[in-house]
């Protein structure tokens, strides 16, 4: 059997278990993580689509909490089926040796073979080596999920090769969607490439450091920064990585938002440290649920993560709430980590508020950069800016520095972008106004998602997702991913389901609707006869 059908049977046989306990995977994860076997849910998500085996140190617990043995689940022995005894065995071959032909009174014959018989030598050879030992990932990707580039993405790509078109819209990327940036940021990056060919300072160039300072003192930025404050990245995504390894030891805890743009978790597992997610409520346009943060708040609680505006969701979060999660911050002492890339990208006349100015006596973190507000996602452009109260933190900036040598630089081309950037002209505006294409695509995608029987979704005010709800009553869903790969295969469509953001149920997805309103159009009329079809499998056609 090969590994991978090894690992498809070890899955079917812990899907089965766990059902029979009657256990959702995350129940699962939390259950083994707090018998001190910490696993994520998308772990055990991956475990049971036998895209990895199970890991071998998280086994004792899986079987205990699943009352089954180890080998049940490694290999699917009963029980009571203990492991072969191999000590009978080797005594035997210690006693009796394999003997050699007695007609040679010498060594073994692998070794008198001479020249002209190498190639017989050689097949001996390859025969009697060691089966090599398959080299595994790190135990410490278990725990890290990433769908937006998933299973589904592989899926696509197959069918791509094999000459089929499909539709993409699983990732905020907007330059294959004829989305340009402007040019005025690319002539200024090609003028400096002839500065930009050794590495620059471990944090950035001074000038696009200096550009971003400003950026937010426009904002009304209330705590005195300088330029040693603002740390450019490869894309923000670089800089929450090197955040959740300066700051999170073993055990630690952050709270994140959920749904969630799943780098956060991801990020956070890999460090070490537990992702802990707080409700965002659809029912309120998904505004953060503030009791609900404060009851996930433990001793060993690092920080609060805020997204606004938010991936998935696109909700723009209002000044009360985010003065509720600074006083949240401020009464346990916590960092703040507000990740505002989407900041620019609002509709209906709609205002963002820095988390950065309305508060300086709570050390915040700002993230933000240029791959969407500028379409230069390719680029990776991003930053880093701490503000507030830094006099308890200078260790963990330490480590910010120390993680910022590590990698050198950022990509020095890209930095040359940001004084452009921040300080000119906002074309995004253009695009986000009524006569203006995103708002337009915006307001089909909705209208046609609500059109859809069962099928429910709140305007977004900001970004370019929204998040619509499946009604489960019409559409019986078990597993979202499975419901989202027969939307793939189907109808050639490609969307995340809402698991893949650390969303509890199955019973949502993302759409990203970036493509021009014809292609838009097209993507819609699929999924309306996608979910069509479905409800006449399910029987379901008279409840919607």
């Amino acid at each position: 059997m090969s590994e991978q059908s090894e690992f498809k049977a070890q899955g079917a046989r812990l899907s089965k278990l766990r059902k029979a306990k009657g256990l959702t995977a995350e129940q699962l994860a939390t259950a083994m993580t707090a018998s001190g076997s910490k696993v994520s849910r998308g772990a055990i998500s991956n475990w049971e689509r036998g895209i990895n085996g199970i890991v071998s140190s998280k086994l004792p617990a899986l079987a205990h909490i699943l009352g089954c043995s180890e080998g049940y689940l490694l290999r699917g022995e009963p029980a009571d089926n203990a492991e072969p005894d191999n000590s009978t065995q080797r005594s035997s071959l210690a006693s009796n040796p394999p003997s050699i032909n007695s007609s040679t009174n010498a060594t073994p014959s692998i070794i008198q073979t001479p020249s002209s018989h190498l190639s017989t030598s050689n097949s001996i050879m390859k025969n009697t080596a060691p089966t090599r030992k398959p080299l595994k990932k790190s135990d410490k990707l278990q725990n890290v999920c990433y769908d937006i580039r998933g299973p589904l993405l592989k899926t696509a790509m197959q069918m791509e090769a094999q000459g089929q078109r499909i539709l993409k819209l699983n990732v905020g990327n907007p330059a294959p969607f004829n989305l340009d940036a402007p040019h005025e940021i690319l002539q200024d990056v090609a003028l400096n490439l002839h500065n930009a060919t050794g590495y620059s300072d471990s944090q950035g160039i001074f000038s696009a450091r200096k550009a971003v300072l400003q950026y937010y003192q426009s904002k009304g930025l209330l705590s005195a920064v300088d330029v040693r404050d603002v740390y450019l990245g490869n894309g923000v995504s670089e800089l929450i990585v090197m955040t959740m390894q300066a700051l999170m030891n073993d055990g630690d805890e952050v709270l994140i938002p959920m749904p969630d743009y799943p780098l956060w978790t991801a990020a956070a597992n890999l460090a070490g440290g537990t992702a802990v997610h707080y409700r965002c409520n659809e029912e309120n346009n998904w505004q953060p649920d503030i009791e609900d943060i404060r009851a996930k708040i433990t001793d060993k609680t690092r920080g609060i993560v805020v997204i606004n505006p938010n991936n998935p969701t696109g909700a723009l979060y209002s000044n009360d709430v985010l003065l509720q999660i600074i006083d949240l911050a401020r009464e346990y002492n916590l960092v703040l980590m507000a990740d505002e890339i989407y900041d620019r990208i609002l509709y209906d006349n709609a205002v963002h508020t820095p988390m950065c100015t309305l508060a300086q006596d709570v050390l915040i973190l700002t993230y933000n950069g240029l791959s969407k507000s500028h379409r230069i996602a390719g680029f990776r452009a991003g930053w880093l800016m701490l503000s507030g109260n830094k006099e308890h933190a200078s260790d963990f900036i330490e480590g910010l520095d120390m993680l910022a040598s590590m990698r050198l630089c950022a990509n020095v081309p890209a930095q040359h972008a940001i004084q452009t950037a921040v300080g000119g002209y906002q074309s995004m505006q253009d695009l986000t106004a009524e006569t203006g294409r995103l708002y337009k695509q915006r307001q089909l995608a909705v209208e046609r998602l609500n059109a859809i029987p069962g099928i429910s979704c709140t305007m977004p005010q900001g970004a370019f997702y929204c998040f619509p709800k499946i009604d489960r009553s019409i559409y019986p869903i078990k597993d979202d991913m499975q419901f989202m790969m027969d939307l793939l295969i189907e109808e050639k469509v490609l969307m995340v389901q809402g698991t893949g953001f650390n969303w509890d149920a199955p019973d949502h997805f993302r759409v990203v609707f970036l493509p021009n309103l014809l292609d838009l159009e097209d993507a819609m009329d699929r999924l309306d006869r996608f979910f069509s079809n479905k409800r006449k499998q399910y029987g379901t056609d008279s409840l919607g």
